[in-house]
This record gives C-alpha cells, sequence and structure tokens, in this order.
C-alpha cells in the first residue's frame, strides 16, 4: 500500500512538473515572438538617406534609403539599431498591411504645349487601381520613334519591366545640371538592352524653348517636388518594379 502511495505521489508530482515547465515554456516561446514581431516593425519602414551623389557610394556614416539591416548580418557603420528591450505587459502594435504597388509609365496623346514634347503619365498602381499619377517625359520630341534599344540616341526608354534601384537614389545637387534639382532615382532594365544609366530625374528644361527639353532616355519630372513624392511612393509601398508600356 506504502509503495503505491509512493507511486501515486511520485507519478502527480511529474506531471506537475511537466505542466509548469510546459507553462514556462510557453512565457519563454511569446516572449521571442513579441520580440520578432518589435524588430519587424523597426524593419518594416524603410530608413532615409543621407546626402550622397549619383553613385552607389554613401558618405561613412550616412544611410542609404534602404539601409534596414538584415536580421543576423554584420553590423555596417551608422547602421546599428538600439538594443530591443520589451517589458511585461507592453502591447506591440500590429504591422500594418501595404499594397503591393508597382509604377507603370504609359504614353498618352498630350503634349507640352511648347516645345511639344509627348507627355507621359507615371501611375502609381496599387491591387489592379491607379492611386496616383504625375506627368513625365522620356526622350527627346523628335526622337520619339528611334529604337529605343540604342544607346545614345536620346530616344524613349525601352518598354518593358525596369528594377529600381534603392541604394542609388540621391539627393541634389548634381555635377550635370541636367538632372535638375530633388532626387536621382535610377532604374536598371531586366530585359537585354543597350540602353543603360537610366532613371528619374527633375527636367529642368521642361517647356523651356532652349533645345533641352525631354531627356535623353531617362524619365524627366517637372519640378523637384514631383522627384519627391515619387521617392515617398517607393518608400511608402516599398516599390521595386517599374513597367514601361508602349
Amino acid at each position: 500500500m506504502k509503495l503505491r502511495m509512493i507511486a501515486l505521489i511520485s507519478s502527480i508530482a511529474g506531471v506537475g512538473s511537466a505542466v509548469v515547465v510546459h507553462t514556462v515554456n510557453n512565457m519563454i516561446a511569446h516572449h521571442n515572438e513579441q520580440q520578432d514581431h518589435l524588430r519587424s516593425l523597426m524593419y518594416a519602414q524603410p530608413l532615409e538617406q543621407g546626402p550622397g551623389d549619383i553613385a552607389r557610394s554613401v558618405p561613412e556614416g550616412m544611410l542609404p534609403l534602404d539601409a534596414t539591416p538584415t536580421p543576423g548580418s554584420l553590423p555596417e557603420p551608422g547602421s546599428e539599431r538600439p538594443q530591443i528591450q520589451l517589458k511585461n505587459g507592453v502591447v506591440i502594435p500590429a504591422i500594418p498591411k501595404r499594397p503591393s504597388a508597382q509604377l507603370l509609365l504609359v504614353r498618352t496623346k498630350d503634349t507640352v504645349k511648347q516645345t511639344k514634347d509627348p507627355i507621359w503619365n507615371l501611375q502609381l498602381v496599387a491591387n489592379g487601381q491607379v492611386l496616383e499619377s504625375m506627368p513625365a517625359l522620356t526622350g527627346r520630341a523628335s526622337k520619339q520613334t528611334a529604337n529605343r534599344n540604342i544607346a545614345g540616341n536620346k530616344s524613349p526608354l525601352p518598354p518593358g519591366k525596369y528594377s529600381i534601384d534603392r541604394y542609388g537614389i540621391a539627393r541634389a545637387p548634381f555635377d550635370d545640371p541636367e538632372l535638375g534639382k530633388g532626387f536621382w532615382v535610377p532604374v536598371v532594365p531586366l530585359f537585354n538592352t543597350n540602353r543603360s544609366a537610366l532613371g528619374f530625374h527633375q527636367d529642368p528644361s521642361w517647356g523651356k524653348l532652349n533645345g533641352e527639353s525631354g531627356t535623353s532616355g531617362c524619365i524627366g519630372l517637372e519640378s523637384p517636388e514631383a522627384t519627391a513624392k515619387l521617392v515617398n511612393w517607393i518608400k511608402h509601398y516599398n516599390i521595386q518594379l517599374l513597367s514601361v508600356e508602349s
């Protein structure tokens, strides 16, 4: 009888220990989930870029636009995040869902009144809907029908898909006055073409009869404010793709 009682007590004690261990493990797992979730919030919003140039270099200690460090990677100068500390009972906000978005460049039938440059429509498209748009120019007015895969002929950039080089985004002033003011946003063709060094920038000759209106193949925007708006689109919607039609 005593042996049975001892066995029963041992069994109950074992079950109790297992419950305690299971509870502690759940608490640790929940705490780790909270930390991972908080990290994801910190990594969700891209960081602002410091002054740079058109090249990929970024001054030491400055953060490029998309310099959010990858968890587990070696830290780079200026990119370290503060140590995450969670207090008991803290409520972590949910990560806001952003619609998948891309940029779409479409030729219109309109032209700039003074220079007759064909106006293209740059659209912010998310979930199949155009959320916003702005006018743009590409190529010279007299080169719209030239072969768009030949370098140096100042035709519009070729139709197809382009990746947006977020690490290459730079802020004026630029050495080349044709890049205007505001931001330079480089794009990279995802297809075979002889065209290169393409991107978005302000066209400082927009509407001016100086022989320089339009671009040599890049996408020209009307004002520095328009380039800043484009960068905000890219940051807010994490845009990585540009599609050029027609």
